[in-house]
């Protein structure tokens, strides 16, 4: 199985995407300090997902950030990823809600044209949370599945297109490719590959989010800045001094 791309294939009326990721993820860990085996585990569980849905997005400049947050550890991991294939992350820490147990899932979908659409799930586990995602968001008749092969990622979403009812169908005929992990296995089950791109680590940080940033801030926190402030990208680490007046 190729690294760092994603596949389109197209069966009948079921459209499947694959997802593939290793080096975005080793780049992405190293620049978050993800040094645990079980995190690097979560990210690329997180990328491969958040990739797959990015594939769906007609323009370039569309992000979609998934932020999977785990109530045990109080941890998050956040990936997002663009239209073009960019992606990037971040963890951090957090105060989870009372009651609330498992895995909350919380999707932003972002477009200069259609503005944001933000939505919250939770499951058991991430797969529960992206099955939730996947019925009660994306209110699809969808399948999602992970699968590991080293340091390497790959996720599998296949979904009817309107009209169709053949999924399970479809889903069965290509878990051969879940075991072999063997691009051949969807040509040997009658899948049509429409195309496939490249994944890349890259951000969307610029000197003019980190302008609207200290811009937003309340006045006594701009106050006590001074004529300049430093901003530090949470996703690549980058650094920006943008004026406070």
């Amino acid at each position: 199985m190729k690294n760092e791309v994603i596949q389109r294939y197209i069966q009948g009326d079921t459209l499947v995407i694959v997802s593939s990721v290793r080096d975005v993820c080793e780049e992405m860990a190293e620049q978050q300090n993800l040094t645990l085996n079980g995190d690097y585990i979560a990210l690329g569980s997180a990328a491969a997902f958040t990739a797959a849905l990015a594939a769906e997005q007609k323009e370039d400049e569309t992000y979609i950030t998934a932020c999977f947050k785990w109530v045990g550890t109080k941890k998050l991991i956040a990936v997002t990823a663009f239209g073009d294939g960019r992606m990037c992350a971040y963890s951090d820490k957090f105060e989870p809600p009372k009651d609330v147990e498992g895995v909350i899932l919380e999707v932003t979908r972002h477009s200069d044209v259609g503005g944001e659409y933000h939505s919250v799930v939770i499951g058991r586990n991430v797969q529960g949370a992206v099955n939730a995602y996947i019925s009660e968001s994306m209110q699809r008749n969808a399948k999602w599945k992970v699968v590991r092969d080293g340091r390497m990622t790959v996720g599998i979403f296949a979904e009817e297109l309107p009209g169709s009812s053949d999924l399970r169908k479809v889903w069965d005929s290509v878990k051969p490719f879940f075991r072999l992990l063997d691009e051949k296995e969807f040509e040997k089950a009658g899948c049509e590959k429409l195309g496939e791109s490249e994944l890349t680590f890259g951000c969307h940080c610029s000197k003019r989010s980190a302008q609207r940033i200290i811009e937003t801030l309340p006045k006594e926190e701009r106050e006590s800045l001074g004529p300049t402030a430093e901003v530090v990208c949470k996703f690549c680490g980058r650094k920006y001094e943008v004026e406070n007046g």
